[in-house]
């Protein structure tokens, strides 16, 4: 059993090629798959350099399998159909355990609180707890099913998919505008009271960093309010307090009813986003799919990006 164990393929790349003989795309494997398809191609080569041949044919714009590719393509999709037929069985005999979802304190308050009734009415029988969290290493215990967190990407351990790229503008309350007509472009700012956030992250965004990359030098004695909780923030921005800085997605509840407006239309975009995260190289459970998709397909239609199949 030891001897026929070690002639095994690599056993990681074998849903990435069932995917993409299948589909006939790198592209498209990657996105049924959750992962880039630079991750997909690495995949291929693995195995194709373990088994000392091509299994596609790479065209300009397609690719096609081989001989030597369909011939494995039928063994591995009949295998991969076994594997999880068995683990259905299993599952199907386990005791349900409710799912946890976890997101910093932004991304719960503003984002998931919100819409959270709809996946319960949506999904009555799936019982889901959430935490909510600044800590990292909280959000990405072992007991977590998926998470919610703002960063990069770059999660070691984990699979990250984008929900939305960070986009930061300018929020008041109509109130505050109105008393405050002569906020038209960036420069105005420095004169007005200016709700900013001050927390234990470098990579938040402040008034500082934003009015720079609008080549406005912010000076000393521009009146600078400081909260260490976006949610506060966006509510003292609502009650007419000043001006905040809002977060695309985190408060478009609040621009969509009216509560806050932009003075301007003038944003940072930055490299940073909003992530949905689960462990990598693990299955997820039919429950955690759903959640998973759902969480996809809401932050998707808000956006207005096309959702993929």
């Amino acid at each position: 059993m030891y001897k026929l164990r070690r002639q095994l393929p690599p056993l990681t790349p074998l849903p990435a090629f069932e995917a993409s003989a299948r589909l006939l795309s790198f592209t498209r494997a990657a996105e049924e798959l959750y992962v880039s398809q630079a991750a997909i191609s690495r995949h291929i080569r693995v195995l194709e350099e373990n088994l000392g041949l091509k299994l596609f044919e790479r065209g300009p714009r397609r690719i096609r399998l081989t001989e030597h590719g369909q011939r494995f393509q039928h063994v591995i999709a009949v295998a991969l159909d076994l594997v999880e037929d068995a683990a259905r069985s299993l599952r199907d005999q386990a005791p349900s355990h409710d799912l946890t979802i976890a997101a910093d304190i932004s991304m719960a308050h503003l984002w998931l609180l919100p819409r959270f009734p709809l996946f319960r009415e949506e999904y009555p029988d799936i019982a889901v707890s959430v935490l909510a969290s600044e800590r990292e290493q909280d959000c990405l215990k072992d007991e977590i099913d998926l998470a919610l967190l703002y960063g990069n990407g770059d999660w070691p351990g984990f699979d990250a998919h984008l929900l939305v790229d960070e986009e930061i503008f300018p929020v008041c309350s109509p109130e505050y505008l109105k008393d405050h007509p002569a906020i038209n472009q960036p420069a105005d700012l420095v004169n007005e009271v200016l709700l900013d956030l001050k927390g234990e992250r470098w990579d938040w965004v402040d008034w500082r960093q934003w009015l720079t990359e609008t080549d406005v030098v912010m000076p000393d004695t521009t009146k600078t309010y400081a909260f260490n909780s976006l949610p506060l923030l966006v509510q003292a921005a609502a009650r007419g307090q000043g001006v905040g800085l809002g977060w695309r997605s985190l408060v478009d509840d609040y621009l969509q009813d009216g509560t806050l407006v932009k003075p301007f239309d003038r944003s940072l975009k930055t490299d940073r986003g909003y992530y949905v995260i689960k462990r990598a190289n693990v299955r997820m459970s039919p429950e955690t799919k759903i959640l998973f998709d759902w969480v996809i397909r809401t932050s998707k239609s808000e956006t207005g990006e096309s959702i993929s199949s």
